[in-house]
């Protein structure tokens, strides 16, 4: 009996251990890498109603992906749709492919910078990436994307591009004025 005891006793130092260190290696990829934010549940339903409107959607990018809750959501809302989910941060990649393999989402996630990635074949692209990327992104996007593509941002906006629709998560106000607020973009 003592050594159940011991034995369960381990495994629930060596588990915490495990988590504690995780917790860590996440918090340190957070701060050394930077932006990190998840795309929050009022958003997210946001982005599903947009794919909805936008019956002949097949394939779907999240670029920025982080650690890849929003792409295994749309994955498991739409799974005639293909997902290919982005992020240039390995550690952030390595979690979200652990997560669809428990979730059992059939996502490509790519370890790769999204200025390196082809996007001529996407219906809908998703963004929730800092302001100062926005121009060149924008630029990239006006080169790459079909005509009739969907592109919505989440807070951060195009310099040039004007919105066919926004949509307001929070209408509270806060210190940033697009907080959550999506901007839905048609390339023409």
């Amino acid at each position: 009996m003592s050594i159940i005891i011991c034995a369960v006793a381990f495994a629930v130092f060596f588990g915490s251990i495990c988590f504690l260190l995780l917790l860590i290696v996440l918090m340190v990829d957070s701060v050394a890498r930077g932006h990190d934010l998840s795309t929050s549940k009022r958003a997210t339903d946001g982005i599903i109603k947009i794919i909805s409107e936008h019956k002949n959607a097949r394939i779907f990018y999240d670029l920025g992906c982080a650690r890849g809750a929003l792409a295994i959501r749309i994955q498991k809302k739409f799974p005639a749709i293909k997902v290919r989910a982005i992020d240039n941060d390995p550690i952030r990649i390595f979690f979200a492919r652990t997560r669809a393999l428990i979730l059992r989402r059939n996502i490509d996630f790519i370890k790769k910078n999204i200025f390196d990635v082809d996007l001529r074949d996407a219906d809908v692209v998703y963004t929730y990436l800092w302001y100062d990327i926005m121009p060149p992104l924008q630029e990239k996007l006006e080169k790459e994307l079909k005509t009739g593509a969907i592109v919505i941002t989440n807070t951060s906006k195009f310099p040039a591009w004007k919105p066919i629709k926004i949509i307001v998560t929070y209408p509270k106000k806060t210190n940033t004025p697009d907080f959550e607020t999506l901007f839905v973009y048609q390339k023409q």
